[in-house]
């Protein structure tokens, strides 16, 4: 699989320079639309065994930008991160990486799962 990196609702400014970085190494970008919301993560990194699914709509607000990142080398995603800062991206609070579980989860499974976490752990800085 070659290293890519999916983008769902990032402005226009934010997608050229994640697209600018990701181009320096040899890095794909796709971005996720609504048509993508019930298709496992394998399918939309076009992994072998993966099939197009039949849509329905979106149940809850998905809202918030979100970035994925499907990368053969670990190093790469603090580098990416690093980049991200050194161009002014701002911190995307919703973003994950690829694993052997997440592979088969849709796009929507994930985005839940992650704005779960990210309320927990905002919840938690709250009562600190």
């Amino acid at each position: 699989m070659k290293d890519t990196i999916l983008i769902y609702r990032l402005s226009d400014d934010i997608k050229g320079k994640i697209k600018e970085i990701a181009n320096e190494l040899d890095i794909d970008v796709r971005d996720i639309s609504i048509q993508h919301l019930y298709q496992k993560m394998g399918y939309l990194l076009n992994m072998d065994g993966y099939t197009y699914q039949e849509q329905m709509l979106p149940s809850s607000s998905m809202d918030q930008p979100f970035v994925f990142f499907a990368l053969n080398k670990d190093e790469q995603l603090d580098l990416l991160l690093q980049l991200f800062r050194m161009k002014g991206i701002p911190h995307i609070p919703y973003k994950a990486v690829l694993t052997q579980y997440n592979v088969d989860y849709t796009f929507a499974r994930l985005y839940q799962s992650v704005a779960s976490e990210y309320q927990q752990m905002m919840q938690m800085n709250l009562k600190k």
